[in-house]
């Protein structure tokens, strides 16, 4: 495949760019270093028969060994982050939601660490599932988003009522966020101590490793965690994955681990929960194959 952009790269390893460290390599990754290089990339690659994809910094995906067999956009350079004064700010996909908090929100005790502090992963990709936690969501904090769809450049105001648990419907699963703008409020509590507490919390109720974070959505009125630990599974193996004895919505790649290791844990758990609660567990990191 002959792209027209001296930023493409044929076979790109998928693995190193995501943080469970696992998927093979795709057919071709554009990596446009500005918005103005990412416009045309997308719709480039939209005209191109064959699966797309758009990848940040690969926090929240569980991708195939066999790799992805179409185009992946990365956004990893899409990271200019302004302010347009009155406490609004726009940031482009590609910036890491942690330099978001720090850049701006901390030094500004500005109200939404709690909602954001130790997340991983891209501004883009926390506004595509509206990253958060029970303190608040990214969707809290966001006025508009810019997308590129194949129907052009638009830019979307965004609302409560389009905004939900880990989900969204302002930006289609084929869409490409340029930018978000954000309105924040300032605060009076202490924003630096309460990031602090939260760092310190997920440090020591969190394990570190080579992991998605949370694997599983939390159902109404539960923790995936609590059903998952009530069935045994805390400690259970397949090759190099085990689900973490610290947290058990949590499955680590330990050592090596596979697609399938993982995979396999995955459906594991869906099952033994549905079987003892008649509950279905539903993905929060997105499997690619």
């Amino acid at each position: 495949m002959n792209a027209p952009f001296d930023f493409a790269v044929e076979n790109y390893v998928l693995g190193p760019a995501t943080w469970y460290r696992v998927g093979g390599p795709a057919r071709l990754a554009l990596f446009p270093r500005s918005a103005d290089e990412a416009v045309p990339a997308y719709r480039w690659m939209v005209s191109q028969p064959g699966r797309r994809l758009v990848l940040g910094k690969g926090s929240n995906v569980l991708i195939s060994d066999a790799g992805f067999p179409g185009i992946v956009l990365m956004t990893e350079h899409l990271d200019n982050l302004a302010a347009l004064g009155g406490d609004r700010y726009v940031v482009e996909s590609g910036l890491e939601l942690d330099r978001l908090v720090c850049d701006v929100v901390l030094p500004n005790n500005y109200e939404g660490t709690g909602a954001w502090a130790g997340i991983p992963g891209s501004v883009g990709g926390a506004m595509f599932m509206n990253a958060g936690t029970v303190n608040g969501a990214t969707c809290d904090f966001l006025e508009s988003a810019d997308l590129v769809t194949r129907d052009g450049v638009k830019t979307v105001a965004v609302d409560k009522t389009q905004c939900g648990y880990r989900q969204q419907s302002f930006c289609g699963g084929d869409d490409l966020i340029l930018r978000g703008t954000f309105k924040f409020t300032r605060s009076d509590k202490d924003q630096r101590a309460i990031y602090d507490h939260y760092i310190q919390r997920r440090r020591e109720k969190q394990p570190q490793g080579h992991c998605c974070g949370s694997v599983f959505k939390n159902p109404p009125g539960d923790h995936a965690g609590r059903l998952i630990e009530v069935c045994g599974l805390k400690g259970a193996r397949r090759g190099g994955a085990v689900i973490s004895e610290i947290h058990a919505n949590f499955i680590m790649n330990d050592n090596g681990a596979t697609f399938q290791d993982i995979l396999y844990l995955i459906n594991l758990c869906k099952a033994r929960v549905r079987e003892q609660f008649g509950m279905d567990l539903h993905e929060e990191v997105r499997v690619i194959e």
